[in-house]
This record gives structure tokens, sequence and C-alpha cells, in this order.
């Protein structure tokens, strides 16, 4: 009965009666929600985190790479038939590369000469002007990082238990030119104490 009351109340709005007469109003309530929803879930209400995921400080070193890829190259060679205990030692060639992200600023000029002889010369000048663009957040200045290129790998030494078995030896060489990109001749293996 109290439901009755809630309804016969509401039927008093003309805004309801013309609700009540619209079709399939129940679809078109769920996917307005739907909506609603959605907005709240994706919109960033404080805008915080505005600059968060393109200026990241979570970079790495180039020693916390070369020790990343050592840990990931004796998980992969420790599970070779054979190898027994394993020890990786990698050797980068420089160090990372870090492109910023820029804001460049292009000068036309052009100038026409004519000789006394009447050979007319143009002469176009263009003179570009690069800077980082440049983010201060809570008065720290820091530049827009686009990418960081890791240097590539000058070469690797394995040490392992098994590589005194000719066939282990083999594989590991093989591992480890497919895991790395590297040649043979960047490559060394040596049997380790047992």
């Amino acid at each position: 009965m109290a439901d009755n009351k809630k309804w016969d109340f509401l039927t008093k709005f003309k805004w309801f009666q013309k609700l009540k007469k619209i079709k399939h109003i129940e679809i078109i309530a769920v996917i307005v929600l739907a909506v609603l929803v959605m907005l709240i879930w994706f919109v960033d209400w404080g805008g915080n985190n505005q600059n968060a995921s393109v200026n990241s400080s979570s970079s790495y070193s180039v020693t916390e790479y070369a020790q990343e890829l050592e840990n990931r190259l004796e998980e992969a060679l420790g599970t070779i038939d054979g190898a027994g205990k394993i020890k990786v030692m990698i050797t980068l060639d420089g160090s990372k590369e870090v492109i910023l992200a820029t804001s460049t600023d292009e000068k036309h000029s052009s100038t026409t000469t004519t000789s006394s002889g009447g050979t007319v010369n143009d002469t176009e000048t263009i003179t570009s002007n690069s800077e980082p663009i440049i983010i201060t957040e809570n008065g720290v200045s820091t530049p827009i990082v686009l990418m960081e290129i890791m240097p590539p790998v000058k070469g690797v030494v394995v040490i392992a238990e098994g590589a005194g078995n000719v066939r282990v030896k083999l594989d590991l060489l093989k591992a480890v030119q497919a895991l790395l990109s590297v040649s043979s001749s960047q490559v060394e293996i040596f049997k380790g104490n047992n």
C-alpha cells in the first residue's frame, strides 16, 4: 500500500507522466546510468596524475638494466638440461640515450639579389631552435622524457657447472645468442666449480 502512495505522489508531476509514456524507459534508464558510471570511472577528478605517465621517475640506470638482464638470463639458462648452477655477467657498450620532448621554433627568411649583369639570386635561410619541454610540479622542474634507449650488449660471460659437456655448452651458447641477439664471438662460456 505504501508503494502505491509513492507512485500516486509521482503521478502528479507532468514530467513523470511523460516518462511513463516512453517505450522501453527501463532500457534507456540503464543506458544513462551506465554512461554516468563510466564517466565517473574514467574521469580524473583530482588532476594530480595528469603527467605521471609521461614523466615518470622510475627509469633504469645502466647498471640496474645490466643486472636485470643478468638475472633473467641466469633464470632462463638454469632451466637447460644439464646446465647446473649458472652465473652470468653482461657488459654493455656505452651509456643510455635519453630522448626528450622538444619544442622547435623555425624561422624562414629569403633574400633576393640582382647582380650588375641582371642575374637574380634567391637565397632562403632556415634557422631552427630546439628546446626541451620542461614541466614544473611542486617547485621541481623536470624535462619530459619520451624514450630511454639502453646500450647494446657488448659481451656475455656464462659460468655453468655443466659447461664441461659439449652439448650443454652449445645449448647455452644458442640460448644466449637467441635471448640477447649477440654473435658467438661476444659470448664466453666456462665450466664452473661443482
